[in-house]
């Protein structure tokens, strides 16, 4: 069974909620039926007129077979809509479920675009948020399992969860008060925190290499761009560290005693206190 975007009866609530509400309908299909019109010498009234109701019908059984998680006979129907019923408000809630059944059989990227183009071409929709919150979503279920055990060797993996920050804090920039922003925010957490194991791991390699500048730099980076990882107190402990490996001993204690200020209740606050205390003897028998 699919899909951590199912698992939750809230995910369900949400979506219920997404098919009563009622919009204005400003799309690309009223441009291109417009723009053929006006070259045309049939008469509009001559075009069959579909009723609303057949559109919510329609809907309704297509949603029917979504919320049974089947996408494989729910997609069609979608499609169907937008494409017979365009200028019906279902037509755009039909997109969102387009790209909602494919987060649920993992064509994530395809559903990511599938909300972009929904966000362009309905830009006023009151939906937005949600086309918004589930381009974040696309990004953050794309992110291995394992990562959140071990980061990633290689730069060039770690795309996925730089995108969900990005996706996210696009989102809370432009949402702030959506209900969706404690899930956003904590799938940006757990991508901030692989970037920053990732610098962690990093540091590591070039400390044992012996290569100090280059270990704190990392960390300095880690601490400059991924605030909010819960890596912090971790981070500025190596700094000082490192910085005492390198006899700067003033940025050593720099680092000691702003992890002590801001993270004073850590493991790792009191292991910098340990280390100012031995710190003025080696800093008076530097040459």
């Amino acid at each position: 069974m699919y899909s951590r975007c199912l698992q939750t009866n809230a995910f369900y609530r949400m979506l219920a909620r997404v098919t009563r509400r009622t919009a204005p309908l400003f799309t690309l299909f009223a441009v291109l039926a417009l723009g053929g019109c006006a070259g045309s010498t049939v008469s509009t009234s001559a075009q069959p007129k579909i009723s609303a109701e057949d559109a919510r019908e329609a809907y309704e059984q297509a949603l029917l077979r979504f919320f049974r998680e089947d996408c494989m006979g729910a997609d069609p129907l979608f499609r169907a809509i937008r494409r017979e019923h365009p200028f019906s408000r279902f037509a755009a809630l039909s997109e969102l479920r387009i790209g909602d059944c494919q987060l649920m059989q993992k064509q994530h990227a395809e559903a990511i675009e599938t909300f972009k183009t929904f966000i362009r071409f309905r830009p006023s929709h009151r939906e937005v948020p949600y086309a918004r919150f589930m381009i974040a979503k696309g990004h953050f279920e794309q992110i291995p399992n394992d990562w959140f055990l071990a980061p990633p060797s290689h730069e060039r993996e770690l795309s996925p969860a730089r995108e969900t920050v990005d996706a996210v804090s696009d989102f809370i920039r432009r949402h702030p008060d959506d209900e969706r922003i404690e899930e956003a925010s904590e799938m940006a957490k757990k991508a901030l925190t692989i970037l920053a194991n990732h610098e962690l791991y990093v540091s590591n390699f070039y400390e044992r290499a012996k290569q100090y500048d280059a270990a704190a730099r990392r960390l300095d980076y880690l601490l400059r761009h991924y605030q909010g990882s819960g890596k912090e107190a971790e981070a500025l402990l190596r700094l000082g560290r490192i910085y005492r490996k390198m006899k700067r001993f003033d940025d050593a204690q720099s680092s000691f005693e702003i992890l002590i200020a801001t993270y004073g209740e850590s493991e790792e606050a009191e292991e910098a206190a340990r280390e100012l205390r031995s710190l003025p003897k080696e800093k008076a028998e530097r040459p």
